[in-house]
């Protein structure tokens, strides 16, 4: 999505001495840190009527989230930053479907004047139409749901309605519509090579995956592979490589048996040189319960997964515990939490598992993030992830090398894992955000080429 912020610039001085520089640097601070307060509680208090057009705050993220290409096709409204300025608030969350298009569901909400007025718009898109007309549809979808809100403003007089015809909603496809009988191919395969004077690199990266999913069953499976090699001269007489392969089969089946309730299986067989795997198995089957009905999950989910697992190693080399294969079940349980709301989204998830016959080979993660509209203006962003680990019996004896510490190619022993990321942002000034002005952008994506 592209960044619909306004960043404010700072200010320049004429180079009349350092003094009068210092002197204007300290005014313009001094007027910014006074003034903030201000313009903040006048935007509060009052909001322009502008031409009497409905005010309309968009939002969404992610690839399909293309605020240029909305504001050119739905052009008879005005859209604002900030949701507390605007008399209709447009949430839109979109999610991959089993054949791997996508759906997106489109919730008005109604402020101010329109307070409990909401509508809900649907669409569902086939993975192989041209982005372009994706979102031509999404911004169908969104201009269609902003008529009747429009219609209750002064500029309903300059609209008229224009049918266009081929467009009626046809009934969902079923079986004997679709000879591939809902079933959905991918593959990719791609190549890399970098190098210069004393260093290259080779990779090979590929992947198959064959996916059905309809109301009631789901069934996905993945074969992906990867070879890297480098090459470091460290000088003269010293160089340095290093070969990393991995490849996986991974398969997941489930059935709904409920608004709430799913079974199902997963199955994965890897082998991976980083985790000293030669050859890993895991067959494990699941059971998980959603508070929720799984018809709301765009909006909120609440989740209970549990997993019980056999496992079936053979090291490439020797372990810590003097192992060169082993066969261990497990056990897991997962909650997980998600909302989107009007407000921002957040959500977490804790999960716990460990091997039964050896209980304090375990481990635990949590995970939390939050993305909240805090005040006018003012967003915050916050993700913490940590884990516990005290179940790696796959460590190979011995102490790693420097290299290998150093080119991340072997896994090391550790007693925790955790990552940290929080955010701010503010925005002030007009409350309008109608205009597209795409000069010196450079063409591709929106970035400066300077």
């Amino acid at each position: 999505m592209r960044d619909w912020m306004t960043w404010m610039r700072p200010m320049t001085t004429p180079r009349n001495g350092r003094g009068a520089a210092r002197v204007a640097r300290l005014a313009a601070l001094a007027a910014i840190w006074i003034g903030l307060p201000v313009s903040a509680r006048a935007q509060e208090a009052e909001t322009p009527e502008a031409n009497g057009a409905l005010r309309v705050f968009v939002d969404c993220r992610g690839r399909f989230c293309d605020f240029d290409f909305l504001r050119r096709e739905v052009s008879f409204v005005d859209y604002v930053r900030d949701r507390r300025d605007a008399q209709v608030h447009v949430l839109m969350i979109s999610q991959e479907t089993g054949a791997g298009g996508r759906n997106f569901v489109l919730d008005f909400i109604g402020r101010g004047e329109f307070e409990g007025m909401d509508d809900r718009q649907e669409v569902s898109t086939a993975p192989q139409i041209p982005e372009e007309e994706v979102l031509e549809r999404v911004s169908r979808a969104i201009g269609l749901g902003l008529a009747r809100y429009v219609a209750q403003t002064p500029t309903a007089d300059r609209l008229r309605v224009v049918e266009d015809e081929g467009l009626g909603e046809r009934a969902a496809a079923g079986p004997q519509d679709d000879p591939w009988d809902f079933w959905v191919f991918r593959t990719s395969i791609e190549a890399s090579v970098e190098g210069e004077d004393r260093q290259n690199q080779l990779s090979l990266d590929g992947t198959l995956s064959a996916n059905r999913v309809t109301e009631k069953h789901k069934l996905e499976m993945s074969v992906d592979g990867r070879y890297e090699r480098e090459e470091f001269e460290v000088d003269d007489s010293t160089t340095v490589k290093s070969i990393e392969r991995d490849y996986e089969f991974e398969s997941l089946a489930v059935w709904s048996i409920g608004a709430h309730w799913s079974v199902g299986a997963e199955a994965n067989v890897e082998h991976s040189s980083f985790r000293n795997q030669d050859l890993a198995i895991r067959i494990a089957p699941a059971l998980e319960y959603n508070l929720f009905r799984y018809e709301d999950s765009e909006r909120k989910q609440l989740t209970l997964l549990y997993t019980l697992g056999f496992n079936s190693f053979n090291w490439k080399e020797p372990t810590l515990f003097g192992e060169t294969s082993e066969r261990r079940f497990d056990q897991s349980l997962r909650a997980s939490l998600a909302v989107k709301q009007a407000w921002g989204e957040a959500g977490g998830e804790l999960q716990a598992s460990h091997f039964l016959d050896e209980p304090a080979r375990h481990r635990f993660d949590a995970r939390v993030f939050a993305r909240l509209r805090v005040v006018r203006g003012l967003s915050f962003d916050v993700s913490v992830e940590g884990s516990r680990v005290r179940d790696q019996i796959n460590l190979p004896v011995g102490d790693a090398t420097e290299e290998e510490i150093l080119l991340e190619i072997r896994e090391l022993e550790t007693g925790f894992e955790y990552d940290l990321s929080v955010g701010f942002s503010y925005t002030f000034g007009s409350i309008f955000n109608n205009v597209v002005n795409p000069r010196f952008e450079g063409g591709g994506g929106g970035g400066r080429r300077f």
